[in-house]
């Protein structure tokens, strides 16, 4: 039988300690949640009201994973293939309790374009604590560096959100004077820059061809 849900206090915080609970379990390096109130700015990949998006599904869980965590020998595409089974099941754990849920995944690509999925990820992990925006974009956790993969499933189970990190990159510029083909600009900014592509340029980069220079020269990385 599904649960009763309501919205107080309480029931919140009993829902958020067991949903993280639940996903420790999997060995995910890194569970956040995001108010979704908080984005209602975002640009979607698809012609599609965000305001809309954020009425059905007010909360977004992220998960973010290192390289690493698989082995030395894992590729980005194991990590990805990682976060949705553990996005799968945990899917699974919402619809047994009586909520509804919708996966961003990693790799999707709305808009091939402008190289947009239904909506950014660093967005979601950024304003659910899992880290603060690098200078070379990437979502920079104090106790893993940079993340190499995200995943969030958006939900309309009442939880407690995280706060957002102080960005802690400084003067710090490492990604951006090693990228190999010059992709990052240095733009200085607390919180995130005013586009994506003030700072990247998508065309040039190499992520796509398993360069990781960005992540491997991160002082953070290193800690």
């Amino acid at each position: 039988m599904k649960k009763l849900k309501t919205n107080s206090k309480a029931q919140k915080r009993k829902n958020t300690e067991h949903l993280k609970a639940f996903i420790k379990k999997s060995g995910v390096d890194i569970v956040g949640i995001a108010d979704m109130k908080k984005l209602s700015n975002l640009r979607l990949g698809i012609p599609m009201s965000i305001s809309y998006l954020i009425s059905k599904f007010p909360y977004a869980i992220v998960l973010g994973a290192q390289l690493g965590k698989l082995g030395k020998k894992a590729k980005g595409d194991d990590v990805a293939l990682f976060l949705e089974k553990v996005a799968l099941d945990l899917w699974d754990y919402l619809d047994q309790q009586g909520y509804h849920a919708l996966t961003i995944h990693t790799d999707d690509e709305f808009d091939p374009v402008q190289r947009l999925g239904l909506m950014s990820l660093k967005a979601l992990a950024r304003m659910a604590g899992l880290g603060w925006q690098g200078r070379s974009l990437l979502i920079v956790s104090p106790e893993y560096g940079p993340l190499h993969r995200l995943i969030a499933v958006l939900t309309d189970m009442p939880l407690i959100a995280d706060d957002p990190l102080p960005n802690h990159c400084g003067d710090c510029s490492l990604c951006v004077d090693y990228c190999p083909p010059k992709s990052l600009s240095l733009i200085l900014f607390d919180d995130r820059p005013e586009s994506r592509e003030q700072v990247l340029d998508i065309v040039t980069c190499r992520g796509d061809e398993a360069c990781m220079i960005c992540l491997k020269v991160c002082p953070w990385a290193k800690k």
